[in-house]
């Protein structure tokens, strides 16, 4: 199934002219990745398998689909390679905390089955039902770069687990729903993402001095450098954060649940003994 949001060249009719067993679903409007709480809704499978922006290398499926012998899986992600195929993209998340600061990316040299405090949303497994059940991705980082990671930390939450499978490989052609001309946008988002998430979902992981110590560093080095966007595009996050505040209150975790999610994740990944004994 192709999910089409609202393109403009011809797409549709060339799928349907040159791949007719393929479907083609137009959504309502060009959502980004957020036209999938659309389609979820009205599809009946127990998992979906979202792919954006990429090709799999043959036999991707299996790997993935196998974990979800485990009633507690919600979603489970491929790795990826480049384009070209020269280096990995992706690896399992890490959280963690640096004077205050959360920061989290793909660890791309362990290349390893381990659970993920996130998967990436171009490329995952997951279970529709619990998708829904989540409410799908969150209108808060619309229209992108943290509505992934913040529905796979809500799932953690829920007591699920988020998986991060190797033996799966998909070669991802990266922030290509962006254009050319946004990729400055795009930037600008991953930082109003970051601080969102932080603000809406994690609890302090300083004293409210060595936070403020460490923004103002960060604030002094930009501008030094003669960027000005980093300031801006924090001004225009906080004063956003500030209005819509009051409506996602429920998202904040606590000091101890964080504590026990992150102890989850370190822990191993086991196989069923079936899967075992089919492989």
């Amino acid at each position: 199934m192709v999910l089409d949001n609202q393109s403009t060249e011809g797409d549709v009719e060339w799928i349907n002219r040159y791949h007719p067993k393929i479907r083609c679903v137009v959504a309502p409007k060009n959502d980004y990745l957020f036209s999938y709480n659309w389609l979820l809704a009205q599809l009946r499978d127990d998992v979906v398998v979202l792919l954006n922006n990429l090709r799999v290398h043959e036999g991707f499926l299996a790997p993935l689909l196998r974990h979800f012998e485990a009633v507690d899986v919600f979603a489970v992600s491929s790795t990826s390679r480049d384009w070209d195929d020269t280096r990995f993209t992706c690896g399992p998340i890490r959280l963690k905390s640096h004077h205050g600061v959360y920061e989290w990316d793909f660890d791309r040299g362990r290349q390893e089955l381990r659970h993920t405090f996130s998967c990436s949303g171009g490329f995952v497994a997951l279970n529709r039902k619990k998708f829904l059940e989540l409410g799908g991705f969150n209108r808060l980082f619309w229209p992108g770069y943290g509505e992934d990671l913040d529905i796979f930390f809500r799932a953690w939450r829920s007591g699920w687990r988020c998986i991060f499978e190797p033996a799966s490989i998909v070669y991802h052609r990266e922030s290509s729903s962006f254009s050319r001309d946004e990729r400055d946008r795009s930037t600008k988002l991953i930082w109003r993402c970051q601080w969102l998430f932080q603000w809406s979902s994690l609890p302090p992981a300083a004293s409210w001095w060595e936070r403020v110590t460490m923004q103002l560093i960060s604030a002094f080095r930009f501008l030094r450098s003669g960027d000005f966007n980093w300031i801006s595009v924090r001004i225009k996050t906080w004063l956003e954060w500030l209005r819509v505040r009051r409506n996602y209150r429920w998202m904040k975790a606590s000091p101890g649940e964080l504590k026990r999610i992150l102890e989850r994740i370190e822990s191993p990944v086991v196989v069923s003994r079936s899967d075992v004994l089919t492989r």
